[in-house]
Parts: C-alpha cells; structure tokens; sequence
C-alpha cells in the first residue's frame, strides 16, 4: 500500500509540476502586441514648397559677408552616396537669399540640388536643407564640390542684388563600397523588452510637445505632424552617450534636454502616438530606433514622395515591412531626415526601402509601442 501511495504521489507531483509550467508558459509568451484594428495611419499631406524670390533686383552690387559651414555623413558610399547641408551664417549688415544649393563631384556631369529659398537675416545662421547625393560608382578618395546661388538686399531690404552662383566649398572623402544585402533575424514583442518599453511609455509628458507640433502642423494626424515631431525632438533633445544604459523616461529626458539612442526613441514614439499615431520602437545591435506606421504600398508610396518634396531633393526614404503594413523609420540619431536609414547601420544602394544592413548582428526586435505591460508571475 505505501509502495502505490508512493506512486500516485509522484504521479500527482509530476501533473502539478506540468499544470505550473503550462500556466506559467502562458503567462511568459510573448505579448501579441498591435492587431489590424489597432493600426492608424496618417494623412499623407499634399506639401508644396515655396521657391519664390524675394523681391525686384536693383542692378546695384549689394555687400555680402557670409561664412559656410557643412555637416555631412561621415561615411560615403559608392552606390548611395551621401548626405550633407550647408550652413550659411551672414556676418555682414545687410540680409541675404539663397534660392538653392547644388553637389558636383569634381570632374562629373551630374549635380544634386535642393531648391531651399531660405531668407537670412544680418546676424543669423540658417541651415539650407539636407540634400542627398549619389556616389562617384568607384571606391577611392573623390571630391565633392558645393555651390550656392545667393542674393543679397539693400540696406533697407526692398531691393535684392543677384550674385549668382558661387562656390561655397569642397570635401574630399574617402569612398567606400556597399556590402550584399543579408538576411535578418526577426522578433516581434519579446516580453522583457516590451514591458520594459512599454512601461516607460508617457502620453502625458509629452503634452506640451504635442501641442506645439499641433501649432506647427494643425489639424488631424498627418506626415506633416510626424515630420514636426521628428524636428522637434532632433532639435531639442542632445544625443549624450549613456555607458550605464539607463533607459530615461520622457519626462526625464524632457527635464534633462538630452538622452541616448533608447531615450530619444520612447520620447518621439511617445509623441506620435499621443499626436494619434501608431509607433514601434526597433532594437538593433547596440542601437534603438523607432518606426511609424505608414499604411500599405500605396500609401507608401505617397509618403515618399511627400517627403522628398518637403526636403527639396529626392532623398532615399527607408521602412520596415511585415503582415501588417509599411513602418516609416523615424530615428533622430541616423541620417538626419525623415525616413534616412538608421545609426548602426549601412546603406546597400540606394534606392530606400529596406535595403540596408545592420553593422553588428543581423537581429533585430520589434516593439510595439501600446503603452501596456503584459503580466507575468515574476
């Protein structure tokens, strides 16, 4: 008898032991995250830019005293090339005009343009736009030439002198080749990192952002509103690198006026999806990055080119894709526009889309953004 009592006790033990683990496989699977229903995409904005000049020329020669400065991508590609903006800043008395900028490389027959019609006053410094450029199709050093067409007013600034088109600059870089496309590990909601996400996640702290990008962009939720928000968080909050990897709250990163790569993520991600949005924040080797859901290819395709229209040049514009849509990257620590690719990560051509490679570990993890932890027995 206390032989089979023993047996039904382990028997009954073992049943226990596997009814916990059920329960518990439960529990720990990873959330489901967005369904089809969750999903809102925005209005694709009809942008138009303004390339008008500023006013009737005099015939008079105008002084100018104007400084350039360029920011670029460090690294140059073969195939997709580059990005850079020029920067003017006007030491003289009188306000200047630039109508638009250009890239040549040195001994090409190709130029890149964007018709920025930017109004610079005496004093001030305005950046002129990011303009995408094409590589030199060979690896090796190539030279990349700048030129501006800039006017400049009269001392009361009703009449404009026309200085043409002038060289402002030239950069020499080192080209590089691009690397074959490589396929990608996918993980979509692990629950350590999507309740750690998605704890963090604060609709409230980014009211006041909110608002301004509103003010900025009114009406419904729009690309316009997603590219103010991009703006507003790349210009207002610093990059700092964070060697403890504490990731920030918005609140916190909006107190301190900078963050690293997580923190820049749940603020913007954040926003959009307090602007009505529908966000994912991406996990890379040694980077985070959010994307925005788009809607299907079409609307993709439209948001394309509103984009390219905004920035004045046909820069290429990078997403994410899966069962349910088109996910626009939106990442303030990479290429420095809506839609450029990602920071830890190399373009492969240049033609957008998904076609670029992770730097370290060809995984990545997507999160979604629902501002709700899953529960767990620990």
């Amino acid at each position: 008898m206390k032989k089979a009592w023993a047996v039904m006790a382990g028997a009954g033990a073992v049943a226990g032991m596997l009814l916990i683990i059920y329960l518990m496989g439960g529990f720990v699977q990873n959330p489901s995250g967005f369904e089809k229903g969750d999903l809102h995409a925005p209005f694709i904005n009809e942008i138009v830019r303004n390339e008008e000049y500023p006013g009737p020329l005099s015939g008079s020669n105008y002084p100018m005293n104007v400084q350039p400065f360029i920011s670029y991508s460090p690294t140059v590609y073969a195939s997709f090339g580059g990005v850079l903006e020029l920067i003017i800043e006007n030491e003289g008395s009188n306000d200047v005009y630039v109508h638009h900028y250009y890239v040549t490389w040195e001994d090409g027959n190709q130029t890149f343009q964007v018709n920025c019609s930017r109004l610079i006053p005496s004093g001030e410094q305005e950046g002129l736009g990011e303009l995408y450029f094409t590589g030199p199709g060979a690896t090796g050093p190539a030279t990349l030439e700048i030129w501006v067409e800039i006017w400049t007013s009269s001392p009361n600034g009703q009449l404009w002198d026309d200085k043409g088109e002038m060289a402002a600059s030239s950069l020499t870089f080192d080209v590089v080749g691009e690397e074959p496309l490589r396929d990608r590990d996918v993980e979509r909601n692990p629950l350590q990192y999507y309740n750690k996400v998605n704890g963090l996640i604060d609709l409230d702290a980014v009211g006041p952002f909110a608002a301004e990008v509103r003010s900025s962009a009114p009406g419904d939720y729009s690309l316009l509103q997603i590219i103010k928000a991009y703006e507003l968080v790349s210009s207002t909050i610093s990059y700092v690198d964070d060697p403890d990897d504490h990731w920030q709250s918005p609140s916190e990163t909006i107190a301190l006026g900078s963050g690293d790569c997580e923190d820049h993520s749940l603020l913007l991600t954040s926003l959009i999806t307090a602007l009505g949005g529908t966000c994912r924040v991406n996990l890379i080797a040694g980077h985070a990055f959010p994307t925005v859901y788009i809607g299907n290819e079409t609307t993709m395709a439209d948001a394309v080119l509103a984009i390219r229209t905004y920035y004045g040049n046909p820069v290429p514009v990078y997403c994410t894709v899966d069962d349910l849509g088109f996910w626009l990257l939106v990442d303030t620590n990479g290429l420095p526009y809506v839609g450029g690719y990602p920071a830890s990560s190399s373009p492969v051509g240049g033609t957008g889309g998904t076609g670029w490679n992770f730097d370290d570990g060809d995984w990545i993890k997507l999160i979604d953004v629902t501002g709700e932890t899953a529960y767990t027995l620990f």
